[in-house]
């Protein structure tokens, strides 16, 4: 008997379900982060279009962050801890010292355009659709990140 050359396909490899068809070398389609990402983009789109500082605004911010939140719950904490270096704990004080007081040297002088403070310079950013979206992505981006850790 004699073999057919080519692809054999089957219900399995047709419906996505992971197995390879004979004399195949490409790897299967992971569906489950596509399908992720697809979803994320269609949420971002959808939420950075909304008006800022409405109540379907606020909804759609804390649904992302309850998506993230359900992500770091569902992921088991580590057996051992890490302890934190007095370098690093210095380096983050000083980096959040210093922030906060241009925050409020630039909150106190007039006028704002010539000190602008962070939330002043991020408006110019996020004023428009494409701009909120990319913003709540970085957001989701760095929430994901931080939740996987």
């Amino acid at each position: 008997m004699r073999r057919r050359s080519g692809l054999r396909l089957n219900w399995r490899t047709l419906a996505g379900m992971g197995q390879r068809a004979v004399g195949s070398t490409k790897r299967p389609v992971p569906w489950a982060p596509l399908a992720l990402g697809a979803a994320t983009l269609c949420y971002v789109s959808v939420a950075g279009g909304l008006s800022p500082f409405t109540w379907p605004a606020m909804v759609s911010t804390t649904i992302g962050g309850l998506a993230i939140f359900a992500v770091a719950w569902r992921r088991p904490s580590p057996s051992t801890a890490v302890r934190a270096s007095r370098s690093g704990l210095v380096a983050w004080a000083g980096w959040l010292a210093a922030v906060t007081g241009w925050e409020l040297w630039a909150l106190s002088m007039h006028p704002r355009s010539s000190h602008p403070t962070l939330s002043s310079l991020l408006n110019n950013l996020i004023e428009t659709h494409p701009g909120r979206s990319v913003a709540l992505l970085a957001w989701l981006g760095l929430g994901w990140w931080l939740a996987r850790r």
